[in-house]
């Protein structure tokens, strides 16, 4: 994450999808991969840990 908010103070755009997801990997996917712990996992759920992690993950980089 912190790297991301470095990124911030010498680039605002990106050339490419795949620099703009190295980008929003730093700077939200992070904030997710973070989260799970603090949020859980229910354990009822059927979901496995990674999947749970890939997840948490593709919420910084959905384009929908």
């Amino acid at each position: 994450m912190v790297e991301g908010m470095r990124m911030d103070l010498w680039k605002s755009r990106y050339i490419n999808f795949d620099e703009l997801y190295i980008y929003c990997y730093y700077v939200a996917g992070t904030v997710g991969l973070m989260s799970v712990p603090i949020m859980g996992i229910a354990p009822e759920s059927k979901a496995t840990t990674k999947s749970v992690y890939n997840a948490a993950l593709a919420l910084g980089s959905q384009i929908n």
